[in-house]
């Protein structure tokens, strides 16, 4: 009975923290993947469980079903997290970490947007003005050929 409440009193911050989206954490194994289906990849760097901005993006903008479906047509998607309660492994936070120096992380959240290349299309540093309408005015003109533009109305 005890294992049920604590279960149940759990489940609405287990939702919160779940990514909605195929978020991967290995930056070569994305960047592959976007090759081979010419797509995009964005970098999300944040702290998901201590930044109220980070929280917000993941909530307003990148868990909303415009990005999810601009991001499932164009992008690969990448998260860096920077945690302080959750733990991950050593390898994964030495992993973020180069990430981050790779890309000139100061502040959080920052998302990097890169061609197949490797090359930085935009780099934006903290919630997006205009919110989730501004973001996907940003990201829109980078979408690879064939992707459907996205609206987010």
């Amino acid at each position: 009975m005890k294992k049920i409440l604590a279960l149940l009193l759990l489940a609405p911050f287990a939702a919160l923290a779940a990514k909605k989206g195929d978020w991967h954490t290995d930056f070569s194994t994305a960047m592959e993947k976007a090759e081979a289906e010419n797509k995009l990849v964005m970098i999300e760097f944040h702290g998901s469980d201590w930044c109220p901005p980070c929280v917000k993006l993941n909530e307003e903008v990148l868990g909303a079903d415009p990005f999810l479906q601009f991001a499932e047509e164009a992008l690969v998607l990448v998260d860096a997290d920077f945690p302080r309660k959750k733990q991950l492994s050593a390898e994964q936070r030495e992993h973020n970490r180069k990430l981050g120096k790779r890309f000139g992380l100061q502040y959080f959240p920052t998302v990097v947007l890169l061609d197949t290349e490797g090359n930085v299309l935009e780099k934006l540093v903290g919630y997006p003005e205009g919110g989730l309408e501004g973001f996907l005015a940003t990201l829109q003109p980078h979408r690879p050929v064939g992707a459907a533009e996205v609206e987010s109305r």
